[in-house]
């Protein structure tokens, strides 16, 4: 029996805990940030830059684990937080560009498999989605505007709260037919604004800065990278399309994606929150924002999910420690036939 418990039943469990428990472990450790004014708020979940896998990239196996990581993480959350409303931040595909309409089908029918929607979705474009602003083209636009109910620039309001997402994309500044359309929607939802209504701006791209070395919070780029230059346009907004935003919409707050790495920016008049990658492929240790929102306040909590690193050790010590219990029996067991036979 013990024999039994030790070589089938222990890597049986290790699988369970590496595989399913170690999400709702891992994750269990979060919980909303609370306000110290108010009764009534909102609970929103963000997310950025799934990058799931296309037919192009990535070995199968790569695909499997990095899928299975986030399907597991996106249950655990879920399961664990029940937020309000869930946001993603744009690339939530990794070859959406390149996706003819039959492989676009099977992305969104994957995506919709692994994120299912128990509380209200709302998805942002990204460039790995419909490709740069030079790639970028009227049909892969639309063809995603259509899939998850946006356009250009859109404002929601839920619960009291007033919330502005923009295609960062479309914010070259060049005259284009896709640019003057979202800056026409955006000067449409700045004159629609009440008041000192000061919105969440959500997008892809981070506003303007010259890069990451000046970024805080945990989760940051490696030392190596914050002080790699960003390219305007590329890295993040341009400067001009940047104060022309915050003059325009003079948002609260502003939730970005793109880098992969934790950011919290302070702009002149605004501070920005980059949120990192949720997959493995971008990150080992990836992680997600649980936002608590009133009309006049706002609460950010970073939550991780499980280190890749950690779940590899485990699978390497277990898999050391069951060879090792294997030769141990097997050397036993030739001993105890050799005693017999003298």
């Amino acid at each position: 029996m013990n024999r039994f418990v030790l070589v089938i039943f222990l890597p049986g469990l290790v699988f369970f805990y590496c595989e399913y428990l170690i999400y709702f472990f891992v994750q269990s450790s979060c919980d909303w940030p609370k306000l110290p004014q108010s009764n009534q708020s909102l609970r929103a979940l963000i997310l950025a830059d799934t990058h799931l896998l296309g037919p192009y990239r990535g070995h199968w196996f790569d695909k499997l684990r990095r899928e299975w990581q986030m399907s597991m993480s996106w249950l655990a959350a879920n399961t664990l937080h029940s937020p309000d409303v869930v946001f993603f931040l744009g690339d939530i595909f990794d070859e959406g560009k390149w996706a003819n309409q039959k492989q676009y089908e099977d992305y969104v029918e994957r995506f919709k498999q692994m994120f299912p929607a128990n509380s209200p979705h709302h998805v942002l474009v990204g460039n790995h989605d419909v490709g740069f602003h030079y790639m970028m083209d009227g049909i892969k636009l639309n063809r995603f505007y259509r899939t998850f109910n946006l356009s250009s620039s859109d404002m929601l309001r839920l619960g009291g709260i007033t919330f502005v997402t923009i295609n960062s994309m479309a914010m070259e500044g060049d005259g284009c037919s896709i640019c003057k359309e979202a800056e026409k929607r955006i000067n449409s939802i700045a004159a629609s604004l009440k008041d000192n209504e000061k919105p969440i701006l959500l997008q892809h791209f981070p506003l303007f800065r010259k890069s990451d070395a000046d970024c805080e919070g945990e989760d940051s780029a490696p030392d190596e990278e914050k002080h790699t230059e960003f390219r305007p346009k590329l890295d993040c907004l341009s400067r001009t399309s940047s104060i022309w935003l915050l003059k325009s919409l003079k948002p609260r707050v502003v939730f970005s994606g793109h880098t992969h790495h934790s950011c919290v920016y302070n702009h002149s008049s605004v501070t920005e929150y980059s949120v990192p990658s949720f997959s493995w492929r971008n990150r080992n240790n990836p992680s997600y924002f649980l936002v608590t929102i009133s009309p006049e306040e706002h609460a950010v909590f970073m939550c991780f999910m499980p280190q890749e690193s950690t779940v590899i050790r485990i699978y390497t010590i277990s898999l050391l420690v069951l060879i090792v219990t294997i030769l141990h029996l097997c050397f036993r067991r030739y001993r105890t036939r050799h005693i017999k036979m003298l």
